[in-house]
């Protein structure tokens, strides 16, 4: 009955086969009529396959198995794939019971082994052994189908047989799966290593040398044809190296040291990080892959940071910018510091007391990108932003007694004199003259305003514990105040002979009045704003009104980029200035501190320039709307101020002198 069963498969497997041929010719000769006759031929194959699924349920499982022994080699490669299609089906559906005999699982696993030759065996020979001259469509299909069965069934049974699964490793990466030419194929045969390897784990170690060149080999041709153009098959094929390459880096992560910079240059190159760029891609399904490619290009980088060693993956990361990366520009760094962050928010303690420095000499040298002429200017900041984020990660696994002395590090790092700076010899011969003086000349203040940056992102993240460490940068803040401050009238209204050039507001003023708003914001416990601290600030601080110069502050997207300048100032003095003198009035809560302030800002208010007597009031209008009533007993020595406002000349001036008016009235 048995026989009898398989002969009956066979025989429909053969019906099915030869139906779907005739199809096949009568449509390519035009023989075949629309509608009618192909609904006809489409209810033959249902009925076909209703026969074989019913033939199917009546086997047992010896026979079953021993009908996929005999059909695998049928010569009909058609037959072959359907044969293997309800195999892995099979495979899929069967149930461990540890109550079960052994042999249960022994008997399913029988078929394994002539699957995986069928996997293994060379496509052209196949072709020729085909019967009705098979198409090399159906030569590959078939092959992937084989590994496809290969793959199900190590999920499913690998861990219960490692020693029969380790012995058909060297089949799946033979000359003709894992090598072959045919991209189907070698796609199939990754998925097929990546399932082996995740279950397998240290056991595949010794074949390691065997696999990995040739997955390395596909990943980097792979990414050479993307970048020229992007196919379903070629995207495919990186998706599944990449899942190779995870499986192997989560499970072989001690042994592959070797391998990591040709790892590195394949997993940050821009052609992996275009690729969720709607726009390479053509059709939806193109789309979808290169997000999936994407979205696993991530995933490696992860397995990465978390899986290798810090003793071989940081060393690696380090010589690796230094020898590739920052010879590259922006679209290496940014990617590539972003990948070393990661890393560094994996490390575990003890990792991190053995290499908190190198990595902080790392993040320095990054944040010197103003002075790499292959970065241009306008990139800078987009650097930046990827170094600031990355570092975070870095910092906020440091405890107090690594922090400190790091910070103070970065202090003196930040206010180096920049005549000391060495000159980028490396980097001369890639720019001009003219532009490596720009670049050194901004360079302090390029490490200046990463630091302040920094500072302030790390007063949002940790507030009240930064607070006295303001102390280390308070003489920088005010002599960075006094260098944009202006102690007269604004600069625009003064004589040309009397005039002292000082620079527009930048994105380091605005990240120095940020760090002294967070100062004084987070000052509530510890005390930093003295009496003492209070009076060397606060002249500065006013003193930043007369300066009306053009702002080289760096213009977002949504920035209006029509505004006047009068706007443009009023607007940075409403968003920085401000805010920061309101704040620090708040920390000071003493009304002679508040006076002293008070008179600066006021005094102000009789400059010539009528823009910076709007954001005189501007000013005292956060003073109100910060400290409210208390605020009120500076006003008898505030009103004789705003009567002269009151009656300006300019009508700018007059209504937002009355706007202030109302403020104070609501207060009263």
């Amino acid at each position: 009955a048995n026989r009898q069963l398989s002969d009956a498969a066979a025989t429909v497997l053969r019906l099915i086969a030869a139906l779907a041929q005739q199809h096949a010719q009568l449509a390519a000769e035009g023989r075949l009529q629309a509608a009618v006759a192909d609904t006809a031929w489409r209810k033959a194959l249902q009925l076909a396959y209703s026969v074989l699924d019913d033939v199917n349920a009546l086997m047992d499982r010896r026979t079953f198995v021993a009908s996929v022994i005999d059909l695998v080699q049928n010569d009909d490669l058609k037959v072959r794939r359907k044969v293997l299609g309800l195999a892995n089906t099979k495979l899929a559906s069967f149930v461990i019971d540890a109550a079960a005999p052994a042999s249960d699982t022994d008997e399913m696993l029988e078929m394994l082994e002539p699957i995986a030759a069928l996997a293994a065996a060379d496509a052209d020979a196949a072709a020729v052994e085909g019967a009705d001259q098979a198409s090399a469509a159906e030569v590959v299909a078939c092959k992937q189908a084989a590994l496809l069965c290969v793959a199900t069934a190590a999920k499913r049974f690998a861990a219960l047989r490692p020693v029969l699964f380790t012995k058909i490793v060297p089949v799946i990466v033979g000359a003709h799966s894992l090598q072959s030419a045919s991209a189907p194929v070698a796609s199939s045969a990754l998925v097929a290593l990546a399932v082996l390897c995740s279950e397998l784990g240290s056991r595949l170690i010794p074949t390691l040398p065997q696999y990995l060149p040739a997955v390395l080999k596909h990943l980097h041709a792979v990414v050479a044809r993307l970048s020229a153009r992007i196919g379903d098959d070629d995207l495919a094929l990186l998706i599944s190296a990449l899942s190779a390459v995870q499986a192997i880096v989560e499970n072989m992560s001690a042994f592959l040291a070797p391998s990591l910079p040709p790892l590195f240059a394949i997993l940050l190159s821009p052609t992996l990080r275009a690729l969720s760029d709607s726009s390479l891609a053509g059709s939806g399904s193109e789309q979808q892959l290169a997000v999936q490619a994407r979205q696993k290009t991530d995933d490696v980088l992860g397995a990465l940071a978390k899986s290798i060693p810090p003793r071989q993956l940081l060393p690696a990361q380090f010589a690796f910018y230094q020898r590739e990366v920052s010879k590259q520009g922006t679209a290496a760094i940014v990617p590539f510091v972003e990948f070393v962050g990661r890393t560094a928010g994996a490390l575990q303690r003890h990792h991190l007391l053995q290499f908190y420095k190198p990595l902080f000499k790392f993040f320095l040298t990054v944040f010197d990108t103003t002075r790499n002429p292959l970065v241009p200017l306008a990139d800078v900041q987009v650097v930046e932003d990827a170094a600031l984020a990355a570092f975070m990660r870095f910092v906020v696994k440091l405890n107090e007694n690594l922090f400190k002395p790091l910070f103070l590090s970065f202090v003196e790092w930040a206010t180096v004199d920049p005549a000391t700076l060495p000159a980028p010899s490396a980097w001369l011969a890639a720019t001009s003259s003219d532009d490596s003086a720009l670049r050194m000349q901004s360079a302090a203040e390029a490490r200046l305003r990463v630091f302040y940056r920094t500072l302030n992102i790390l007063f949002d993240k940790l507030k009240s514990i930064m607070a006295p460490y303001y102390a280390s940068v308070m003489d920088t803040t005010v002599a960075q105040l006094e260098r944009f401050g202006v102690s007269l009238d604004s600069i625009e209204m003064q004589e040309e002979a009397d005039r002292v050039e000082k620079p527009g507001p930048s994105q380091l003023w605005c990240s120095i009045l940020e760090s002294l708003r967070n100062s004084a914001l987070y000052d509530s416990a510890a005390g930093f704003w003295t009496d003492a601290n209070f009076r060397k600030i606060y002249h500065p601080l006013a003193n930043q009104l007369p300066n009306t110069k053009p702002s080289t502050i760096i213009s977002r997207p949504s920035d209006n980029v029509s505004e006047s300048a009068f706007e443009a100032y009023v607007s940075r003095v409403r968003k920085y200035l401000a805010p920061a003198a309101a704040q620090l009035a708040v920390a000071a809560g003493n009304d002679a501190m508040w006076k002293s302030l008070n008179q600066e800002v006021m005094m102000k208010s009789r400059s010539d320039d009528p823009a910076v007597r709007v954001g005189s009031l501007v000013v005292l209008q956060a003073f109100y709307e910060k400290l409210g009533e208390e605020f009120l007993i500076l006003l008898p020595e505030t009103i004789p101020y705003l009567a002269e406002l009151l009656e300006d000349d300019s009508a700018r001036v007059e209504r937002v002198t009355q706007e202030t008016i109302k403020i104070i009235e609501s207060h009263l």
